[in-house]
This record gives C-alpha cells, structure tokens and sequence, in this order.
C-alpha cells in the first residue's frame, strides 16, 4: 500500500513537473543532474569505465566531462517523461522533431521496417512522436514494480492502442512482433545495443574494445520477414529532440553473420560520436566478457 502511494505521489510530480516551461525545467533537470554526477557515484564509475573501454586514449579530464554532460541529459529526460505520460500531441510535436521522415514512410504498410534505435537519452520520446504518424511495435522490461511496467507500457500506447499497435514484453520474444510484421508491413522500434548476456549474442568491437556481447538477432529478423532496416538518431539540438532517419541499409544482411553484427555496431558508433554525452554510458554494456564472471569487469 505504501509503495503504491508513493509511486501515485511520483506520478503527480511528474505531471506538475510537465506543465512547467521547458526553460525552467531545464533549470532544474541541469542542476539536479550536477548533483548526481557527484552523488550517484556508483554509475558515475560505470559511465568512465565504459568510456575507458572504448576510448583508452581519452584523457581523465574529457572521460569526466561527457559523463557530467551525460548526467544533466539523462535527468533532463526523465523529468521530461511528463509528456510521454501527459503531454498533448501538440506539446510532443513542439519537443521532438522529426527529419528525413520520408524515408520510414515510403515502405510504411509496404515492407515490414525495422527502425534501429540506440540507446539515447530521448529515444522514448522520439517513439511517442513517431507514435503520432504510424502505427508500430515495440519491446519493454519489465520494472521490479508492476504499477511503473504497466504505467509505462500505457504511455508508450497512448497514440497507437486504438491503432493496433502492440508493446510486448522482453519475455514473450519476438515470435508475437514478427507475426505482426508479416501481417501488417508496419514499424518495429528496436533497441538492440544492451548485453544481454551470451545467449543469442556475439563477442564483437565497440570502439576499441574487442569483445562486447551483441544481439545476434538483426540480420535474421531481416531475412524472416524480408524487411528493411533503417537507424534512428536521436539527439538534442537547443531547445528540442531531433529524430534523424537513415536511407533504408543497402545489402543487408550479407553471408556472414559476425559482419552484419559489427555493421550494426559501426552505424550505432557513428551516432555515438555524434552525441557521446547523449548516449547512456550509465549501462553496464560490458557485463559479459569472455572467461570472466558477469560484471566482474566494472570491478577492476
């Protein structure tokens, strides 16, 4: 009963958070996220040792200025979760804007499209404002809490229930979604840049470190449905999230498997690069390591 209050009491800040102007918002998301950089210091040496695997010629002082950037986005955008719970299509609009669109909507209900989405700080917003041109399908986790799970599968279905789009849990797999894909030619939102351990994963580079545990699962996905597959960068730019579309991939997947995965790989780099303090080094992306006891690497 306590644990239900409380997270009630969360979800009405969260709403008096959304109607604030963004500027002041802003005001608080920075400093509280200053905070935590200093606070939070558990992810904080997650964030480095990330930065460190991939970047091990980064100096200290660089590694600790985009983690402190990445801390001030990150709580940016979980206070600006009040849209994705409350906002109007019009406010979701002014927040996120979406360019080389065109590209999704060519093959839209023609081609099944996987939309290849890394790990940035806004890339549930970007879904919400996808959500309110097409009808998709997408994945969630299940929270430890079952009230925070079902409020968050809600909001990602505000615009889309009543459409036919699905959220399905990580436990149902992606039998359900490629049923829908055939059957619709619609949109799969996929996030396939976490470790999930060794299973269904291959030991392949990310920036400079040579074994990270990667989804196996893009190319065969591809080739079950014959679909199409174009990645998704999210980024902010001044006072809004821009939602960037790529041309549809050209000869994908190829013959062997372990390439199509470190394509895949490439392409979220190069977005990466782009953003470095907007992607979520707050993960333990490296948990699984050749020989080594899960996570063992963030202890060294």
């Amino acid at each position: 009963m306590h644990k239900k209050i409380g997270i009630n009491l969360a979800f009405s800040i969260i709403w008096l958070i959304s109607k604030l102007p963004l500027s002041v918002m802003q005001f608080i998301g920075n400093t509280l996220g200053a905070i935590g950089f200093y606070t939070v210091r558990s992810r904080r040496k997650v964030g480095l040792k990330n930065l460190s695997l991939c970047f091990p010629q980064m100096s200290e002082k660089e590694k600790n200025k985009i983690i402190y950037e990445h801390f001030k986005y990150l709580v940016n955008s979980a206070l600006q979760y009040g849209l994705l719970f409350f906002g109007s299509p019009e406010q979701i609009k002014k927040l996120v804007k979406l360019k080389n669109f065109e590209y999704v909507m060519e093959h839209y209900e023609k081609r099944p499209v996987i939309l290849l989405c890394p790990h940035f700080v806004g890339l549930d917003l970007a879904a919400s404002r996808m959500a309110l041109e097409i009808v998709g399908y997408s994945i969630y986790s299940q929270q430890k809490s079952n009230i925070i799970s079902e409020k968050l599968k809600n909001a990602r279905l505000r615009f889309i229930k009543d459409k036919g789009g699905e959220v399905f849990s990580r436990k149902e797999g992606l039998r359900p979604i490629i049923k829908r894909l055939r059957e619709t030619k619609r949109v799969f939102y996929y996030l396939p840049d976490q470790d999930f351990g060794e299973r269904d994963s291959l030991y392949v580079p990310f920036f400079a470190h040579p074994t990270c545990a990667t989804v196996n699962v893009l190319p065969k996905l591809v080739q079950l449905m014959d679909a199409l597959v174009i990645s998704v960068f999210v980024h902010w730019e001044k006072d809004h999230y821009v939602v960037e579309f790529s041309r549809p991939w050209e000869n994908y997947p190829g013959n062997d498997l372990k390439q199509d995965i470190i394509k895949m790989n490439k392409v979220i780099e190069e977005m990466v690069l782009k953003a470095k303090p907007e992607y979520f080094w707050l993960h333990k992306r490296f948990k699984s390591q050749p020989g080594m006891e899960r996570g063992s690497i963030y202890n060294e």
